[in-house]
């Protein structure tokens, strides 16, 4: 209701859809889920940045641009669907809409980004509390060194390709509003009708 009302007299209400917001996070996530599986089926998964010695530099880079791919896609895909779910705001700019659009889109990210780190923390919690390896005694300040460094760089890379698909949701759902509208028809393309 506040949606229709707000549509169509352009009150000042809030303008922040969480139902939109919600579908877009709730469907990046399933896609990362989904591509990282497949990923690790296929042998594109890293168990740890610190067991660098299971590491060559052609499989780091592969891991990476997987990685990439994975964040990069079901980010656009999340942002893309906020963007199209939002109802538009009657009497706005189309700068306004725009960018209230990649506000939603940057939400659906940011939402699911805050998922995907709590579901990490509690495994790698789960995991610090079940594991004892007798291995970590023996390693040598070179070593030590060495998967520090991995580390370091594996968080500045992971950062960096979490704010690529940010800016890439941002865009994708600013085309979902455009698209939603300039009446696009996809039916050209896709169609379950006959």
């Amino acid at each position: 209701m506040l949606n229709d009302q707000r549509s169509a007299t352009g009150s000042c209400g809030s303008y922040v859809e969480w139902s939109a917001i919600l579908a877009g996070a709730v469907l990046a996530l399933a896609i990362s889920t989904v591509l990282m599986q497949f990923g690790a089926a296929i042998g594109l998964a890293l168990h740890s940045p610190y067991r660098t010695e299971e590491l060559t530099s052609g499989g780091a880079l592969a891991i990476g641009g997987w990685m990439l791919w994975v964040q990069v896609s079901s980010s656009f895909a999340g942002g893309y669907l906020a963007g199209r779910l939002r109802a538009p705001v009657a009497y706005s700019s189309e700068h306004e809409r725009e960018t209230r659009d990649g506000m939603h889109g940057a939400l659906a990210w940011a939402t699911a980004t805050i998922a995907v780190v709590i579901a990490a923390a509690v495994a790698a919690a789960f995991a610090a509390l079940t594991a004892h390896d007798p291995e970590v005694a023996k390693v040598t300040p070179d070593v030590e060194r060495i998967r520090h460094n991995t580390a370091i760089i594996f968080a500045f890379v992971t950062a960096s390709i979490s704010l690529v698909s940010g800016v890439g949701a941002w865009w994708a759902a600013t085309k979902g509003g455009e698209h939603r509208d300039d009446p696009l028809a996809h039916k050209h393309y896709v169609t379950f009708r006959r």
